[in-house]
């Protein structure tokens, strides 16, 4: 007995599509994972570099600072950060223009 053609071609559709999301939710995955690995590292680079402005704030300003040395800190770091986001964003812009 054969199968009717029509349920035929439905199976092999519903497979085709099954294999095709399947596939898709790898890339999904995938990119996901990608995109914490990046993430992970920029962290890293960032608490590094906190550790590094850290240090050189202390060795202007003396040891282990008070409140008012920390919030400091923390005002020169964020500008700082405010400044560069700004200026490569700039950077990026005009090379996207090209």
């Amino acid at each position: 007995m054969e199968l009717p053609k029509e349920k035929f071609e439905i199976s092999e559709m519903e497979k085709f599509l099954e294999k095709h999301e399947l596939h898709h939710i790898h890339s999904d995955v995938f990119e996901r994972v990608i995109t914490l690995v990046i993430a992970a590292l920029g962290l890293i680079a960032a608490l590094a570099w906190d550790e590094a402005l850290r240090h050189i704030f202390e060795k202007l300003f003396g040891g282990k600072g008070t409140l008012l040395e920390e919030i400091s800190y923390a005002v020169v770091v964020t500008i700082l950060a405010a400044l560069i986001s700004v200026r490569l964003g700039k950077l990026f812009s005009k090379r996207r223009e090209k």
